[in-house]
């Protein structure tokens, strides 16, 4: 039987052993049956149909994973509600006129949102008799089951409206590529406002598999406490996870060390160094390369029986993956994740993503090999433009220098003066005099075989690396380049100043 939203409470039911487990940032753990679970949603549905919530009204929701986090999500699948997930950094200072903004009925929140109105409820709590706000907009259309926030194809937040459609479809080809049963365990520690995260919930409900929660501060304890079979992360979990592994010592196998059941892996999000894949199937465990978007859902994914390590896998469905002629990837797709834009936040981009044709523009630039493995050459939004006219993918330039030794990180950015490009490198050894004099000469020698336009003219050293800093991280711990380079504008432009003649430095390639 395929997975289906509308049975998933009653499939849940029936899962008496299965656990979902709640871990908390003090490392507390609470523990219970996903059977448990559904009870909890049910008696939480009653109270929303008692506090005056119908179907289509649209309940918001700002809180940190929890069980109750899960619990209302199903409520509101169980009374036909809408929930709308807002991130942890959604500040919320004055809660009447947020929901009268937002047209919520209700507000699941917890501290330190003011519960000073009868619509604000904590996580924990319960809404009222009559507590839904009044005026509270009714979406009637039935394939819209939640509405989410996404950095998305453009990278500024925006509204995406989610097809229960689309989360049917890629659940169920996930369970059918993966080999997904009821003996797997999933560890899950991004937010869950981020849509993806829920689709892993929903997989794991309806097959009756272990969940675990658990924040990112405790992550790694987790990871070898609870023993998940499979992990979904962005490349900066991976990057530290072998990190500590090495660090400590490698008496054990690095599978044990993740815990000794994991089956796989799955990175997307943003780019991971080879190193870093290289280093997991070196010591014999899975890590796969996914793509896809809130906007579409999966689009491509490496599976455990059918990988090629670099790219981002083989197409889901081959037949509704086109491109343009600059390379930028157009999904065409009966039942996509998203079904539109509900709020754009004025950018001007968003109106051509859900193009009349039913297409969607990614936003990311890609090409397939002869196998029919997707390689992604970058994001649109990240394409610097310089002052010569030409364009330039900065993951290609970084990718260039991803084998120079002693290079733990390299951040392609633009410069001030906008007509060259600028890299931001955190050495293995920040303290190491004689390595950055090392890592220079190794750029100079990469930048001597690239075009002129491609080289890095302005040079900075960081101490850390900039995707291990939350500071340069957006919700979903992807790097936000932009506030790279307002971050080291400065320093940028000093390293640029040694260098001010542009055919100079396509010639010299290097001088800093």
């Amino acid at each position: 039987m395929s997975m289906n939203l509308a049975g998933l409470l009653d499939r849940s039911s029936h899962h008496t052993t299965a656990r979902v487990v709640d871990v908390d940032i003090s490392g507390k753990r609470r523990e219970t049956t996903q059977a448990e679970l559904t009870a909890l949603a049910r008696t939480r549905a009653d109270q929303l149909t008692a506090a005056g919530v119908r179907p289509g009204h649209v309940i918001g929701i700002r809180a940190g994973n929890s069980l109750d986090w899960l619990s209302w999500d199903l409520a509101a699948l169980a009374t036909g509600a809408r929930l709308k997930a807002f991130g942890d950094a959604t500040e919320i200072d004055d809660p009447r006129a947020f929901i009268a903004e937002h047209r919520l009925a209700l507000l699941i929140a917890d501290e330190p949102v003011p519960a000073d109105t009868p619509a604000v409820v904590r996580p924990g709590g319960a809404p009222a008799p009559g507590a839904a706000a009044p005026g509270a907009v009714v979406i009637d259309v039935d394939d819209v089951h939640s509405l989410v926030y996404s950095s998305g194809t453009s990278g500024r937040l925006k509204g995406v409206e989610i097809s229960v459609k689309g989360t049917e479809y890629v659940i169920n080809r996930f369970i059918d590529a993966f080999g997904m049963t009821e003996r797997d365990r999933h560890l899950i520690f991004l937010p869950l406002a981020n849509n993806q995260q829920r689709l892993s919930v929903y997989l794991c409900l309806w097959l009756g598999a272990d969940l675990v929660l658990a924040p990112y501060q405790r992550v790694f304890q987790a990871v070898r406490k609870e023993s998940p079979t499979f992990l979904i992360g962005p490349p900066v979990f991976y990057d530290t996870a072998l990190q500590l592994y090495v660090k400590s010592g490698g008496d054990a196998s690095l599978a044990d060390f993740l815990g000794g059941r994991i089956r796989f892996m799955i990175t997307g999000m943003a780019p991971i160094r080879r190193e870093t894949l290289d280093g997991y199937w070196s010591r014999d465990v899975a890590l796969l390369e996914a793509y896809g978007l809130t906007e579409t859902g999966m689009v491509a994914w490496n599976t455990p029986d059918r990988h090629r390590v670099g790219t981002v896998g083989q197409l889901m469905d081959p037949e509704s993956v086109t491109f343009l002629d600059d390379g930028e990837v157009i999904i065409t797709r009966d039942a996509p994740l998203g079904r539109g834009y509900f709020d754009t936040d004025g950018d001007p981009s968003a109106a051509d993503v859900f193009r009349p044709d039913g297409s969607i523009l990614t936003g990311d630039y890609g090409r397939l090999d002869e196998d029919g493995f997707l390689t992604l050459i970058g994001r649109k939004k990240d394409v610097i433009a310089l002052g010569s006219g030409r364009k330039v993918h900065p993951a290609e330039i970084e990718a260039a220098f991803a084998g120079v030794e002693g290079i733990t990180e390299i951040v392609v950015v633009p410069t001030p003066q906008s007509n060259r490009l600028g890299a931001l490198v955190t050495p293995s050894d920040p303290d190491d005099a004689a390595l950055r004099a090392r890592i220079e000469k190794r750029i100079d020698e990469v930048n001597a075989a690239l075009d002129a336009h491609e080289r890095v003219m302005s040079l900075v050293f960081s101490a850390t690396p900039l995707r291990a800093d939350p500071a340069f991280m957006t919700a979903n711990m992807k790097l936000s380049r932009a506030r790279a380079a307002e971050h080291f504008a400065e320093r940028i432009a000093a390293a640029t100043d040694r260098n001010p003649d542009p055919d100079a430095a396509a010639g010299a390639a290097g001088t800093r």
